[in-house]
């Protein structure tokens, strides 16, 4: 591996988080972890995740992942079959996209993050083998994707190490991919603010009937996709076990340290639950 190619990446990089890491990794002559962190350094923080923007009914979805976000896309895209999906772009770059879309409705969905950390764990240690066809290969290459990118995840043996791990430089929202950054960072429009809407995943479809209403769109059905029912287990003890397994992960200390990790999104949550949604309204806007 080129030295120079490193420091070259790395350069592009304005992340002390980053950069430090990627120093003592150099210091110790680990040029993998330094190679590593420098490329996840030049891309983050990873704010990339799926937009829908709709003309037509003028509305603006900023996905969250771990979120019911393939069901929301397929719901709002057989709302509107016109709407544009636009993948792997921040809102500023949907914003030059279609520059109509600053003036449109924005909403989004968040989830305890105690519960979203528990489903992408589940997603990348435990749960690729249960898939069948398609899904499985898109599971396990986003898994191969993740443990290469960032270091010392490859590691993670249990849900203790990954909850101690995401506490970790490593693990923060200064190098975070969209799967564990932060949700309240991932779905701020471009000039800080929230969006219109903020609902939770408990109540995502009175959430999306809100919405309907609010753009004059026909109330979409949401399906269950990238659920624990296509794991296909073999049996209902099966998925009765693996959900067990599950609940069994969380332990007073883990939960501790996520909601460390994640106190803005807990704080967010907290207040979008406690009315069922967050809301601005037209004369607020």
């Amino acid at each position: 591996m080129p030295v120079r190619r490193l420091k070259k990446l790395a350069a592009l990089s304005s992340n002390p988080t980053a950069l430090g890491i990627a120093a003592n990794a150099l210091s110790r002559g680990d040029l993998g972890t330094a190679w590593r962190v420098a490329r996840a350094a030049a891309r983050t923080p990873d704010l990339g995740a799926e937009k829908i923007v709709s003309r037509k009914y003028r509305f603006l979805w900023l996905c969250n992942p771990k979120v019911a976000s393939r069901s929301t896309i397929a719901a709002l895209c057989s709302a509107d079959p016109d709407a544009a999906i636009i993948r792997d772009r921040s809102i500023s770059d949907v914003y030059a996209m279609h520059p109509e879309a600053r003036g449109y409705y924005s909403f989004a969905f968040i989830r305890h993050p105690v519960g979203r950390t528990l489903s992408l764990y589940a997603e990348l240690h435990c749960s690729p083998q249960r898939y069948r066809g398609k899904q499985r290969i898109h599971k396990q290459e986003k898994r191969r994707s993740l443990l290469d990118l960032y270091p010392g995840l490859a590691d993670v043996g249990s849900f203790d190490a990954y909850c101690r791990w995401l506490n970790t430089p490593c693990g923060s929202d200064a190098l975070a991919d969209r799967h564990f950054l932060s949700q309240h960072t991932q779905i701020r429009l471009e000039d800080g603010d929230l969006p219109d809407f903020i609902g939770c995943l408990e109540n995502v479809d009175e959430g999306l009937k809100r919405i309907a209403g609010r753009v004059g769109m026909p109330a979409p059905e949401l399906p269950m996709l990238n659920t624990m029912l296509e794991w296909r287990p073999s049996s209902p003890q099966a998925l009765r076990a693996a959900r067990s397994e599950m609940a069994t992960l969380l332990t007073d200390r883990n939960r501790t340290l996520l909601e460390t990790r994640y106190a803005d999104d807990l704080e967010l949550y907290r207040a979008v639950s406690a009315s069922g949604m967050l809301e601005r309204l037209p004369e607020e806007a």
